[in-house]
């Protein structure tokens, strides 16, 4: 009787275990890009393909994933000022000057907007004209 209970009580251990390292590798494997980003996969060395953004699964000890960010998205100015605070140098409404990052720079707004008031970047307009 003693016997069966201690077989009993190995085996529970082992398929304890076995559960964990199976937990334990099933969250080894996922892993979650940005948008910004792709993630290269390597099955045994071979170059499966970039995978994201969003949730990828990789095989663990099997799969290697190589994160490398896309070049470009963040250089254009319009990206880095989108929410950045800067101060009203005239009155701001259909035209005006707000000072922003070191510079001064042509800005509109929806409502009049005092000098010397706070204000952010919404996003960022060009306008052009035939040279």
């Amino acid at each position: 009787m003693e016997n069966s209970s201690s077989i009993f009580s190995v085996l529970f251990c082992v398929l304890g275990i076995s559960i964990l390292i199976a937990i334990f590798s099933i969250a080894a494997g996922i892993r979650i890009v940005r948008e910004d980003t792709r993630l290269s996969v390597y099955r045994l060395g071979r170059y499966l393909g970039d995978k994201g953004p969003g949730v990828v699964l990789l095989i663990p000890i099997i799969d290697r994933g190589v994160l490398k960010k896309l070049s470009g998205v963040d250089s254009t100015p319009s990206r880095r000022l989108v929410g950045i605070v800067g101060e009203t140098h005239t009155t701001v409404y259909t035209d005006g000057k707000v000072f922003l990052a070191s510079e001064i720079w042509d800005a509109t707004s929806r409502t009049p907007i005092s000098a010397g008031q706070r204000v952010r970047v919404v996003r960022m307009i060009l306008e052009v004209e035939k040279e």
